[in-house]
């Protein structure tokens, strides 16, 4: 199963029908600061359930709403439309899901064009394997922030993001997920995720080791070594949840070459068997596309699909050429 299309009308800065097409593997978005890149993901995120205003980058309901500009009125829907591929065979089926909402806050939901409730709609995500997508989402900064939490509320975090009791089982398929992660990132290195009593509450540590150093807490090593760790983590927690896709917007920055290159083998293996739509400036990143999309703002900053790419060796070097 994979995201093969995403349709969005009126949704924060994209003013008219907007299609962004990919396709199984790795989908990298790619455009200047600000035009509009990361709404994709919003989109993505709130057509699969999500509402929480503030992880969708809103401080408020009318935010999600194109706003106006000297081109285009201010839209009284917004949409976001998915086209999701139930397999990778050309004649597998399709199913599509739509999203919609009205400024007075009327909000509308629908599959394979029928409406339903929103209960039926939310169902539909359970059964399509789609329910923990919107907890599949590294946002561009927050890579660290399960690292940096301590450990009480490193576990009540896990605790409600599984929605289940946390006990040693869940915590030690996490871990090994955790080291498996890390020993292709760092394969000299190592790491471990456990339980800790703190003070009559439960709490989840981590501890890591890089070579030429010792065992330690990893907010302690460089902002490398703590994007390194941080991914591994968050990456452990999301192979958990058995999403189909994850949703990456910069997860890269800090990294230098050589865990560039860690990283690279590590999502070329996670597309195997996940589909991951990742916002990237990084021509190192843009090497592992299998398509590539150019995202761009008009003259009165609204937002539209520039092009996309079949990445091959051939649009690789002329995207070399021209940056």
């Amino acid at each position: 199963m994979y995201l093969q299309e995403v349709t969005l009308t009126g949704f924060k800065s994209y003013a008219t029908e907007t299609v962004v097409n990919f396709k199984s593997g790795i989908g990298v978005i790619i455009g200047n600061n600000g035009v509009g890149k990361t709404n994709v993901l919003d989109a993505i995120a709130w057509a699969v359930g999500e509402s929480d205003l503030q992880r969708l980058r809103c401080q408020q309901y009318g935010d999600l709403f194109f706003s106006g500009s000297q081109e285009y009125p201010p839209a009284e829907t917004a949409r976001v439309a998915l086209t999701i591929k139930l397999g990778e065979d050309q004649k597998a089926p399709q199913v599509k899901l739509a999203r919609q909402a009205r400024r007075q806050g009327t909000e509308e939901f629908f599959c394979d064009g029928i409406e339903l409730t929103a209960a039926g709609y939310y169902q539909k995500l359970t059964e399509l394997g789609l329910k923990n997508v919107t907890k599949t989402v590294i946002r561009q900064g927050q890579v660290e922030s399960f690292l940096q939490l301590g450990p009480a509320d490193r576990f009540r975090y896990v605790k409600v993001l599984f929605n289940e009791k946390v006990d040693g089982d869940l915590i030690s398929r996490i871990n090994a997920h955790f080291k498996n992660f890390l020993s292709m990132l760092v394969p000299e290195g190592g790491g471990e995720l456990f339980l800790v009593d703190t003070g009559g509450d439960s709490g989840l540590a981590i501890e890591v080791v890089f070579p030429g150093k010792g065992r330690k807490n990893p907010l302690l090593l460089s902002g490398g070594e703590k994007t390194i760790c941080s991914l591994a983590a968050n990456l452990a927690l999301f192979e958990e949840l058995q999403s189909p896709f994850y949703l990456l917007d910069e997860v890269e920055p800090a990294l230098d070459w050589i865990y560039h290159h860690h990283m690279q083998q590590l999502f070329k293996k996670l597309a195997r068997k996940r589909q991951l739509i990742m916002i990237t400036h990084l021509r190192s990143t843009i090497e592992l596309a299998d398509t590539l999309h150019g995202i761009r703002a008009r003259r009165d900053g609204t937002s539209y699909a520039k092009f996309y790419f079949d990445m091959d060796e051939r649009i690789l070097r002329a995207y070399k050429c021209c940056c």
